[in-house]
């Protein structure tokens, strides 16, 4: 995944929310010009500034339905594996709209379990037990058709084969 992402944020100011331990933030911030790496978890949060080498990178706790930024603020957006579980995406995904540039990039990878076997199923339990309750359960076409209604253009989607399926999205405002 940070292949696909690293050429969209060369150079570009870069937001992600719901970074958790800060991996992805970690692993393309030797592209970016900065990223701005944020999560609702305090713990999250300390634990992804404990060994975070540049200075390029800033992590914060935020509610990344009421951010601190202004409006237009980012190049690129990142959020994910975190809109399935926030209880309203839909309220996430305007929040990004209203932070992202014009001409800015959302890239929304999020694990699609809906079409998942059994073997899914079980991993789904258990993420819920540790946590991380599913408030969307989406199919890959559902998730894009999510993003869609919310006034969003898929400009990339590829599903990923993970633990679970993985659709990875690139998104663009919509003019709609």
């Amino acid at each position: 995944m940070y292949e696909l992402i690293r050429p969209i944020v060369k150079n570009k100011t870069v937001l992600e929310l719901a970074t958790g331990t800060g991996l992805i933030a970690k692993n393309i911030v030797n592209a970016a010009a900065h990223i701005e790496a944020t999560d609702a978890s305090t713990e999250m949060i300390a634990e992804a500034k404990r060994d975070n080498r540049s200075a390029k990178l800033h992590f914060s706790v935020q509610d990344m339905f009421c951010l601190p930024y202004a409006d237009k603020s980012f190049n690129v957006v990142i959020v994910s594996n975190a809109l399935h579980i926030v209880p309203q995406p839909e309220k996430a995904i305007a929040e990004i709209k209203r932070v992202l540039k014009d001409d800015g990039v959302l890239i929304a990878p999020t694990f699609t379990h809906a079409e998942n076997s059994f073997t899914g199923m079980v991993r789904a339990f258990f993420m819920r037990m540790a946590g991380f309750p599913l408030h969307s359960k989406w199919t890959s076409e559902e998730y894009l058709r999510f993003l869609r209604q919310n006034v969003w253009a898929v400009r990339k989607s590829v599903v990923l084969k993970a633990s679970f399926p993985l659709t990875y999205t690139e998104c663009v405002k919509s003019e709609v």
